[in-house]
């Protein structure tokens, strides 16, 4: 079974991972892909300008492939790449969100959505700043909408400016096929997680780095009694590693792609 060098240590004998960003395009995708936090659109699939078989196709798609787990790469800056793996285990399915570097000898969780979930894995701020700051020619999900929209069910936070998120968000949903006048309330759907409300997120926390000296991290930590970043990512790596990754996640680290921000759902993904 092919598994990336990233995922190695992450991936189960027997069961490959396959990059799948064409899963996309499926026409129930969004639907089918919210199921895990929002399964109410397995209902409206109109809203996404799809109808019931639209959804059954990419139902199947998404987590009837027990043997190469569909996934998708959201690259970010300095080698750092998000991995969105459908966990099609046929006793314990799940869709798991992970970090990898090249560098490190380990992934690190971010959230899973499954029904010992664990989450969330990004703040507000962090979420915009991923959505926004896609390498130019990397490999994955380049679009700002879709990056968006694939990270809404591991964000989680109290301090969301909501009138901003709806318009963000609703600016997302229209680039998928929403109708404009149904996008704002779907919006404000999709900020009302089932697994978790109200955390708050600080970057005061202090972690061990390197050498066991300890001192503060720049990564955010969060109050949430789910969520794998109750304490700074554990990477067992270097201070400069963790800075590294701090400023992936904050979009310091990045310069998006030219015409990134205005492509379409055609553009949305590079191989």
């Amino acid at each position: 079974m092919d598994v990336p060098m990233s995922l190695a240590r992450y991936a189960v004998p027997g069961h490959g991972i396959a990059p799948a960003e064409e899963l996309l395009g499926l026409a129930g995708f969004w639907p089918a892909y919210f199921l895990p936090a929002w399964d109410e659109f397995m209902e409206e699939p109109a809203l996404f300008g799809a109808d019931e078989a639209d959804v059954d196709a990419a139902t199947e798609a998404l987590y009837s492939a027990p043997e190469a787990w569909p996934a998708y790469r959201i690259p970010l800056s300095g080698g750092h790449l998000l991995w969105i793996v459908h966990r099609n285990f046929s006793d314990d399915p799940g869709t798991d969100y992970l970090l990898t570097h090249p560098d490190w000898d380990r992934d690190a969780p971010l959230a899973s959505l499954e029904g010992h979930f664990s989450g969330p894995g990004l703040s507000w701020p962090e979420l915009v700043a991923v959505a926004d700051s896609a390498p130019a020619r990397a490999e994955g999900v380049r679009d700002p909408a879709l990056r968006l929209l694939l990270l809404l069910p591991v964000f989680g936070d109290a301090d969301v400016p909501v009138a901003e998120a709806i318009s963000r968000i609703s600016g997302a949903l229209t680039a998928v096929g929403v109708a404009a006048g149904a996008a704002p309330g779907v919006a404000e759907r999709l900020l009302d997680h089932p697994f978790w409300d109200g955390p708050t997120w600080t970057t005061q926390g202090e972690s061990p780095l390197s050498g066991g000296a300890v001192g503060p991290s720049p990564l955010g930590v969060c109050d949430g009694q789910y969520s794998p970043r109750t304490l700074p990512l554990d990477l067992g790596g270097t201070p400069a590693q963790v800075r590294a990754l701090a400023d992936a996640l904050t979009g310091s680290g990045s310069v998006a792609g030219a015409g990134v921000a205005a492509s379409g759902v055609g553009q949305a993904c590079a191989r």
